[in-house]
């Protein structure tokens, strides 16, 4: 699936609730929205950015959401790969 925006793949679930998209891959980064609650996001790409720890888990890839017109932190993603599989980098 690719949508206009180049989002590509499918949906990816996330982790956590009142997870933060953020302007930049950056937890000091202004936040741009936040996700509830576990919710299922559009990744157009990826790009490394802040080292993030969450729950024994750490990871500095972020994934552009175009859907939220931010990055969230892979950390939050529930996929078990570093990287997204197929997702381009930014």
């Amino acid at each position: 699936m690719r949508g206009d925006d180049g989002a590509t793949g499918s949906p990816s679930p996330t982790w956590g609730t009142d997870a933060s998209v953020r302007q930049q891959p950056s937890t000091d980064s202004a936040r741009v929205a936040s996700l509830p609650g576990p919710a299922s996001v559009r990744v157009a790409c990826q790009v490394r950015g802040e080292l993030v720890e969450y729950d024994g888990y750490s990871n500095d890839a972020w994934s552009w959401l175009p859907d939220h017109g931010g990055h969230i932190s892979d950390t939050l993603i529930g996929v078990n790969d570093a990287r997204l599989p197929g997702v381009p980098t930014c």
